[in-house]
């Protein structure tokens, strides 16, 4: 691809240090209430590989340093053929291609990465970059939700947040129905085609309404054209819409396929049975690729009054967090329910979208769901010898887990047939709707990330400190501190630091290697409750700090619990208190607030904050550190 003008050589130089404004533990605790969209969208209009560039619509609100999201979202290449093959994958293509990504710089509208490009794309078939939602710790105070997924922008739905410690869930975060559209309501004239004329093909134009032969198919990873909108065949992932006459729609699919919808099952006036296929099941090449859920075929419809069309499908989030503290609420992409149809065509359920849960510890109860949603209702109103099709279900979603699976509440269950009710005795048998197939959630993920510096950002832009990351592990009873960096021969040692009480520890110090780039160490006398950052010093002794890395373990029976938190007069210590436990109280600074010393065994203890200022604190328990935060 030859480089655009834009994507040109900047001569500047960055003084900072790879990804994060790398500040002591004392200046960089602070913690941010979020709700409602949190992320900006970009579409990319090109792509450069030799630069690692993105040109995009606009560069408003990215800065250097920056993390970000690269997805494909449509492109797949299907059978076309006017039969029952129709809507057969025949090759992804670079849909479902994403990648995590690092700014290394921006000039005009073209925007460089740190790292080279691990995927090809392909800008015609909607390419988006979503920035990242970025903080230390952050405490969801209303629900946070996808901008909605738009095809003619080819951005939205899709919901990613970065936290270097701890994401409190006081709300949910919903992505609920933002991912691909579901077959839009068409209401048909009364024509009935019937045999030997019946509207038996697997593709129409949905717009045609004189009659309309075939209802709207759902949205997919294959953008059909107006003239193969309706109709009762299946476009990859998207449900198929009824046919005429009144058949209900198929629901949509992700890795796992929709259900059918029902037929018609009219023993007299328009009796042709030409249900909806459920949307086909997508393949994800053991990961490295990540879809919407598929929207809900429409069911075919002349008279209802219930003008609602197919399920949209579920769109996908993308957390990363030292510690997820679930309090109860969920973190959801489920499809959205089909459209109930009265003496009509019911609409099909929109697929459950897709997980990625990159967390390295959990707290409290967290429910994760990537549901199908529910085929639509038919209301056969007991018309004599009329009855008509129901909606099917959505396929479940997908949830990964980096870690190994974690003891949270998942469901990546199928969407229900829509029930058909109401029928004629008189009627011939029900065709009925038909579920979804259940999705799928996979422990031990590999996050598509490169970490390969490009010559080309190295070259505009080198870096005093390249720490291409720091990440802290349990491992049985130790936890394990493991980092890489790109310039070794630049650097002096590396000084692993502990909290300890009020300030930090060194425990281990490692010298730099001029030809090793990957280094770690193991802290084997955690506390139960673990901060940690890296001093990293170069050849001439300067030194930069890491970010801070968290890491709880719990022990069976010494665990305490405060609540509420955050907490503005008073907050409960929960637990099995021995006498002469101590707990103590820091600001986030590392200053000593004050001392206690429980004399008497007792399961709960209540403290007095009233007199506390807004901001971070540590509580210590024996030797659990617990954060709180005071209003």
């Amino acid at each position: 691809m030859k480089p655009s003008h834009s994507c040109v050589k900047k001569c500047f130089r960055l003084a900072i240090v790879f990804l994060a404004a790398i500040l002591p533990f004392s200046h960089c605790v602070s913690q941010t209430n979020i709700s409602g969209v949190v992320n900006s969208y970009y579409r990319v209009i090109e792509v450069v590989p030799s630069k690692a560039c993105v040109r995009l619509n606009t560069v408003t609100g990215l800065a250097r340093l920056q993390k970000v999201l690269i997805l494909q979202m449509k492109g797949a290449s299907v059978v076309t053929t006017n039969n029952s093959t129709y809507g057969d994958t025949t090759s992804l293509n670079n849909a479902g291609n994403y990648e995590v990504a690092v700014i290394c710089t921006i000039n005009g509208d073209s925007v460089f990465m740190l790292h080279n490009l691990l995927n090809s794309y392909t800008i015609a078939d909607k390419v988006q970059l979503v920035k990242f939602a970025e903080y230390y710790s952050a405490t969801v105070v209303d629900t946070v939700k996808a901008a909605a997924w738009s095809n003619t922008s080819g951005t939205g739905g899709v919901i990613a947040i970065s936290v270097n410690t701890d994401l409190i869930l006081n709300a949910p975060i919903y992505a609920d129905g933002a991912g691909f559209k579901g077959g839009g309501f068409v209401l048909s004239d009364g024509t009935c085609l019937n045999s030997p004329f019946a509207a038996t093909s697997y593709y129409y134009n949905a717009s045609f309404t004189t009659p309309q032969s075939g209802a709207s198919k759902g949205e997919s990873v294959y953008d059909f054209p107006t003239s193969q909108s309706g109709g009762r065949g299946a476009p990859a992932n998207g449900g198929g819409g009824g046919n005429n006459h009144n058949n209900g729609g198929g629901g949509g699919a992700n890795l796992t396929a929709g259900g059918v919808g029902g037929g018609n099952s009219s023993s007299a006036g328009c009796t042709t049975e030409l249900h909806g296929l459920g949307g086909k099941a997508l393949k994800n090449w053991n990961g490295k690729k990540i879809f919407f859920g598929g929207g809900g075929g429409a069911g075919h419809a002349d008279g209802t009054t219930l003008p609602i069309g197919g399920g949209n499908g579920g769109g996908i989030i993308f957390i990363d967090a030292a510690n997820v503290v679930g309090n109860g609420n969920k973190i959801s992409a489920n499809g959205s329910t089909g459209g109930a149809a009265i003496s009509d065509g019911a609409s099909g359920g929109g697929a459950g979208g897709t997980i990625i849960m990159d967390v390295a510890a959990y707290s409290g109860s967290l429910n994760l769901q990537a549901k199908g949603g529910n085929g639509g209702d038919e209301n056969d109103l007991g018309t004599s010898q009329r009855c008509y099709g129901a909606g099917g279900g959505g396929g479940g979603g997908a949830i990964y887990f980096t870690s190994s699976t974690p003891a949270v509440t998942i469901s990546v269950s199928a969407g229900a047939a829509g029930l058909e009710y109401g029928g004629d005795p008189a009627c011939n048998s029900a065709v009925a709707a038909a579920n979804g197939q259940n999705g799928s959630s996979t422990s031990s993920y590999v996050v598509r990330q490169a970490t390969d510096f490009a010559s080309y950002c190295l070259s505009i832009a080198p870096l005093p400190v390249q720490l291409v990351y720091f990440k802290a592990e349990k491992n049985g009873t130790n936890i394990s501190l493991q980092w890489r960096v790109a310039n070794p021969d630049e650097l002096k040692e590396f000084v692993a630091e502990k909290l300890v009480g009020d300030s930090w520890q060194p425990f281990n110090t490692t010298a730099a290697t001029s030809s090793k780039g990957t280094y770690s160490c193991v802290d084997s006398d955690p506390f139960e409750n673990n901060f940690y950052r890296l001093k990293v010093v170069e050849q001439n002794n300067s030194f930069e700090y890491s970010p801070v890395r968290q890491i709880r373990l719990r022990s069976k029976h010494d665990r305490f619990i405060i609540y509420p938190n955050p907490a503005s007069h008073h907050v409960t210590i929960s637990g099995n208190l021995h006498p002469y436990t101590e707990i103590k109280l820091f600001h986030s600074t590392g200053k000593l607030i004050w001392k206690k010393i429980q004399m008497e065994s007792t399961n709960q203890l209540v403290v007095d904050i009233g007199g506390l200022s807004s901001g971070v604190y540590l509580l210590r328990i024996n030797q659990q550190f617990e954060k709180l935060l005071v209003r």
